[in-house]
């Protein structure tokens, strides 16, 4: 081998150790970023009831174009398209946009037309320690969901049903606190009462429920 051509691989060699050095501090970097977002940035619902729906996860947002559309004709309020939008993405599915702010409140609205009762929990920890328009919305959709023609319950929702009853009735029961919130706990409390929720003589009587 000559001299200039020795010279000339050990010069590409360097180069491609000197990448290979950086190029992996980098990825490493980057990775360990990536990790400590995936769990800063997942919704999360704090354990005293209050509902801290955190910054989007990156895999939140809609991006198949059929759903975008579906969306946006769910925005708008009209049940067809909200009750299509439940049927589409399931509770779990809604639930998991919600995490996103241009579509909670959508997806709150369409939870009212879940086929069953396994996001009931999340919705009432919703209702109970959301933003004002966001209870508002989720006690709505709660009376909607009980609302629907009465079916049998598996296991998992039975579990759902108790934790979120258990929710709505320490919010009916805060004397204290805000009287809408109070009021859309108990009337959800009365609905629930023929699925074993709770006594409907259990409930407050220090307000009228309407």
């Amino acid at each position: 081998m000559s001299g200039a051509r020795a010279a000339a691989v050990a010069a590409s060699l360097g180069l491609v150790v000197a990448c290979a050095a950086s190029c992996g501090r980098a990825a490493g970097t980057h990775a360990e970023a990536g990790e400590g977002a995936g769990r800063g940035d997942k919704p999360s619902l704090a354990k005293d009831g209050g509902a801290t729906l955190g910054p989007e996860p990156p895999d939140a947002a809609p991006s198949d174009p059929r759903e975008v559309e579906a969306w946006a004709r769910a925005k708008g309020g009209d049940e067809d398209e909200l009750g299509r939008l439940a049927e589409a993405l399931g509770c779990t599915g809604l639930r998991e946009r919600a995490a996103v702010p241009a579509l909670r409140a959508t997806a709150l609205r369409a939870m009212g037309s879940c086929g069953d009762f396994s996001e009931l929990a999340w919705m009432a920890e919703v209702a109970a320690g959301g933003s004002d328009a966001d209870s508002a919305i989720a006690f709505e959709s709660i009376i909607d969901l009980v609302a629907r023609p009465r079916r049998a319950l598996d296991p998992d929702d039975a579990d759902e049903v108790a934790e979120g009853c258990r929710t709505l009735l320490a919010v009916a029961r805060a004397a204290d606190g805000p009287r809408a919130r109070r009021v859309g706990a108990i009337r959800a409390l009365r609905m629930l009462s023929e699925r074993g929720c709770t006594e409907a003589n259990a409930l407050p009587s220090d307000l009228d429920a309407k």
